[in-house]
């Protein structure tokens, strides 16, 4: 691992970018789902997305596009998600610190609504988008990114940069834990907070990065940072 100073600057106002699912959540919501009512599929699809017949977007689209699930269904299902034990209080120190928090998601606004409900939580977030066709999924990209080349419905390289341009001198802070999802916006980020297969990935491109198992960790070394 390659680790990066423990000082935040104090001089430049700090945003906090995090993943949902294994990150802010224990879960991965998809995945999750996916393994329950689609395994065969799944492995089969992800064999093929290995191979590089996919995009992780086209890949979510031939997975989970057209999936029949009543809406009482997934609201039973994502009862069962846990948030990660850091989560709440790490939403908590950015209220109380006056620091942007927001969740980047490649899965469905939907499902983030409902587990904002769920968990008695509040965060802003982007998002693909999930909409009911009777019961019914139809799915569309939150916002893609051709240039990237991560392929995922839902750029973090470019919501990441988006937030910069329009806050100069802001020093962007990403909380992540996938290769496909999470890489672009980890290595757009100033400071990197990393695990799972998301840390192997940084390592190999030998892009610095601070380890974490939950938000408790990311929490500690945050105020630590700011000389807390």
């Amino acid at each position: 691992m390659t680790q990066p100073t423990n000082t935040l600057p104090a001089d430049r106002p700090l945003a906090i970018f995090c993943d949902f699912d294994g990150t802010f959540s224990v879960q991965d919501v998809g995945s999750t789902l996916a393994q329950q009512l689609l395994p065969e599929r799944r492995a089969n699809l992800w064999e093929r997305f290995d191979q590089g017949e996919f995009t992780a977007w086209t890949y979510v689209m031939a997975l989970l596009d057209g999936l029949e699930l009543p809406e009482k269904q997934l609201y039973e299902f994502l009862e069962t998600i846990d948030l990660d034990p850091g989560a709440e209080d790490l939403l908590a120190w950015c209220e109380a610190e006056g620091v942007p928090f927001r969740i980047l998601s490649d899965g469905f606004d939907w499902n983030l609504e409902r587990l904002q409900e769920i968990n008695g939580v509040a965060f802003e977030y982007n998002a693909n988008h999930l909409r009911y066709e009777g019961e019914t999924w139809r799915l569309s990209p939150g916002r893609p990114n051709e240039a990237c080349g991560c392929g995922t419905g839902s750029c973090k390289r470019g919501l990441i940069r988006s937030y910069r341009e329009a806050n100069p001198g802001a020093f962007c802070v990403h909380i992540g834990n996938g290769r496909v999802s999470d890489l672009c916006g980890a290595l757009e980020a100033d400071l990197a907070y990393a695990k799972d297969t998301l840390a192997p990935a940084l390592e190999e491109q030998g892009h610095p990065f601070v380890a974490f198992e939950t938000l408790h960790d990311v929490i500690a070394h945050l105020k630590a940072g700011r000389g807390e």
